[in-house]
């Protein structure tokens, strides 16, 4: 019996759309609830989401008029489970690390800033229209985000996700690169949305064909 931990991803991930032929964010979580629900029954797989990353979802879908009963029954398949954060342990050199990865993004961040305010008092003085520093400041915005988050678990609905995979010794599905860094310090199993999909259409379809051959070959042996 495999056990997954969902994150948000595990729907939202772009690539999906084109896994499942969807036009929509609505149809890929109907495939997605349908594929799960396929996997629970034939497979006996469980499948878990923190009450944290689920309030995440829930919101994400809500936003974007996907259907009240169709994310009513998304969570009848799938099981929503705070991580036990009073007895979970965190190695001392991954938290270690983690903090001087911290501190290398702030050093980071704060190159990206002076370089851009740099360019903006190159680029736009004398100017009277806002839009010279308004595409600054965007421009700032994005490189500070790359320079600071991007690959960092920087949520608690990351962490939760992270901590109930340890828990549980569970699969953790995501596209979060932050996620998957920290998860696979801990010794964690990380598979991408995408994969998730086809294992899970692997596993049933094997499932199907060794009944399949159970009762051909019964029927082989009675004749």
């Amino acid at each position: 019996m495999e056990v997954f931990i969902l994150d948000t991803s595990a729907f939202t991930e772009a690539r999906l759309r084109k896994v499942f032929g969807a036009e929509s964010l609505e149809d890929v979580v109907r495939e997605m609830l349908s594929l799960i629900r396929e996997a629970r029954l034939t497979l006996n797989s469980r499948f878990y989401m923190t009450p944290t990353t689920w309030s995440e979802l829930r919101r994400l879908l809500i936003g974007q008029n996907v259907n009240l009963d169709l994310i009513k029954e998304l969570m009848t398949w799938i099981t929503i489970k705070a991580p036990d954060k009073l007895s979970m342990k965190i190695p001392a050199s991954v938290f270690s690390e983690y903090i001087s990865d911290i501190r290398r993004r702030f050093y980071k961040g704060l190159r990206v800033a002076e370089a851009a305010v740099k360019k903006a008092v190159k680029e736009c003085a004398g100017e009277s229209s806002e839009n010279c520093i308004g595409e600054a400041v965007k421009g700032l915005r994005e490189k500070y985000r790359e320079a600071t988050r991007k690959g960092l678990v920087d949520s608690v609905e990351d962490f939760d996700t992270i901590l109930l995979a340890m828990e549980m010794k569970a699969i953790v599905v995501t596209s979060d690169a932050g996620i998957r860094k920290l998860s696979e310090q801990l010794g964690i199993i990380v598979v991408d949305p995408e994969d998730f999909v086809y294992m899970l259409r692997r596993m049933i379809k094997g499932l199907r064909d060794s009944g399949r051959n159970v009762i051909s070959g019964g029927e082989t042996r009675g004749e």
